[in-house]
């Protein structure tokens, strides 16, 4: 899981315990404000009704004035007559909303509107609850009113929303009593819930997509350092570039590159000294060789001659070893010399490293043969040389007269190739990935040899960006060791 991936995760739930808490606070305000709202437009209602109320000396009356106000606002102007007590009041206000009107004396008998409000008010015990905000009336005489009392009730099987306003005083009080249903509130409510629903998933998201661009940016210099890293040939030690590098993580880089250097000189002083150790073994050997066939030939020494044999077989081991760990220096570090790899042909290289060794073969009764098809690829002439030259080496080494050996060049699907093919005894599959390992030897190995060959092979291999496979020969006789180059390698 990437850093990105990980953070992001880790916000997660933090973002969604907020977007929760923002949820419960947006319901309590949309609650909290559709009430105020409507609170104050039916205490509006009441409160302009009032201001059409008179009492008489003995007992309350309702006016004309008062009585056509109540028909043309609160009951309605389709409703004709005089305004009398009955059980269907209520006024449609919109399309799901409905008002009830009910005018109470001081003794609580009703004047005018729903009976069935007037009940409920009858019922009540104790005060309602009443706002911290104030509705001021007319100043004197018997229209002050003191301010709304609201309460939540259940009125004809609908919840409604009540408020009272009272005028006078003594036996001339009257009440004005309106209840509203709540459908009008409870959509208002919805509404402006769902609107900040909306806005907190929108910020939900801005956020997220702000954080996502934080750390996407934030990591960039990460990215580039591991591009870096990638670019990196296997032994290619190079520097990281501290340009561009923020402050915080130039540290960082400066302790890679610190380490960096110091296994490039130790990697540099291991190859400087097998190289150096090659090249100082390969004249004295040389020169052993010449002097031991000297000595052979001298009919002096026919009594050692077993002796002088076995001492020339040593000595040839020791000049092959020499020249093996000569080409594995040299093609270790070849990851950091990319930039010295040429356009190369397969197909040239395989027949003249077939004509080199057709004398040889010839001595051991082996058919050498070639297959040359065109074939290009980049890279380093002197080292694909040795890999042949190694590949060739152990298909003869191990091919008994009479048998054959074929080098092929050519393209397949995936890139060129160079292939060496031979019918002697074949690698078993257990041991097609150990032959690879440096200084292995199978058992019972035929010639000279420290188990480099392969080792190399697949070392210089794999600096052409190229896969060394190991397979059986023909009709499943014999091995078939290919180095399968990527189209990379290709000009």
């Amino acid at each position: 899981m990437t850093l990105r991936r990980r953070l992001l995760l880790l916000l997660l739930p933090s973002l969604a315990v907020l977007l929760l808490a923002g949820a419960l606070v947006d319901r309590w305000v949309a609650i909290a404000s559709t009430r105020e709202a409507y609170d104050r437009a039916l205490a509006g209602v009441a409160l302009a009704s009032i201001a059409y109320l008179q009492a008489g000396d003995a007992s309350p009356t309702l006016s004309a004035r008062t009585t056509a106000f109540l028909h043309a606002v609160d009951v309605g102007a389709d409703r004709t007559g005089d305004l009398a007590p009955s059980a269907d009041t209520a006024v449609p206000t919109e399309q799901a909303g409905q008002r009830y009107v009910a005018i109470t004396a001081a003794d609580g008998r009703l004047l005018a509107g729903d009976s069935e409000l007037a009940a409920l008010l009858a019922q009540a015990v104790r005060p309602a609850w009443r706002p911290a905000w104030r509705m001021a009336g007319r100043e004197g005489g018997a229209l002050a009113a003191p301010g709304p009392a609201f309460r939540d009730a259940l009125l004809h099987g609908r919840r409604v929303r009540l408020v009272s306003l009272a005028t006078g005083g003594g036996e001339a009080a009257l009440t004005v009593s309106v209840a509203e249903t709540l459908e009008r509130r409870d959509r208002t409510q919805h509404v402006m819930l769902l609107g900040k629903l909306l806005v907190d998933f929108a910020e939900l998201d801005l956020t997220l997509l702000a954080v996502w661009m934080a750390v996407y940016f934030g990591l960039l210099p990460l990215g580039r350092l591991r591009a870096q890293a990638e670019g990196h040939a296997a032994r290619g030690l190079r520097r990281f570039d501290e340009r561009g590098v923020p402050g915080e993580l130039r540290g960082v880089v400066a302790s890679f590159n610190g380490v960096l250097e110091l296994l490039h000189e130790a990697a540099a002083a291991q190859s400087r000294f097998v190289t150096d150790a090659a090249h100082q073994l390969r004249t004295p050997v040389a020169g052993l060789l010449a002097q031991i066939e000297l000595l052979r030939a001298d009919e002096r020494a026919a009594p050692l001659a077993s002796e002088l044999t076995l001492l020339q077989r040593g000595a040839q081991t020791l000049a092959h070893t020499a020249n093996q760990l000569l080409s594995l220096a040299r093609a270790e570090p070849l990851g950091a010399l990319r930039e010295r790899f040429q356009t190369l042909s397969l197909d040239a290289l395989v027949t003249e490293l077939v004509e080199r060794h057709v004398q040889r073969a010839d001595l051991a009764g082996i058919d050498l043969g070639a297959d040359p098809q065109p074939a290009w690829v980049v890279g380093e002439a002197w080292l694909l040389e040795d890999l042949l030259t190694n590949l060739i080496d152990n298909a003869l080494k191990y091919t008994q007269r009479g048998g054959r050996v074929t080098v092929r060049s050519g393209v397949a699907d995936q890139g060129p190739y160079l292939e060496v093919e031979d019918d002697g005894p074949g690698i078993p599959e257990a041991e097609r990935h150990r032959v690879r390992e440096r200084f292995y030897r199978r058992a019972g190995s035929p010639g000279i040899g420290v188990g480099l060959g392969l080792a190399i092979v697949d070392e210089i291999a794999r600096a052409h960006q190229a896969h060394l496979t190991i397979g059986a020969g023909a009709a499943q006789r014999g091995a078939r060791l290919r180095v399968q180059f990527t189209a990379t390698s290709v000009t």
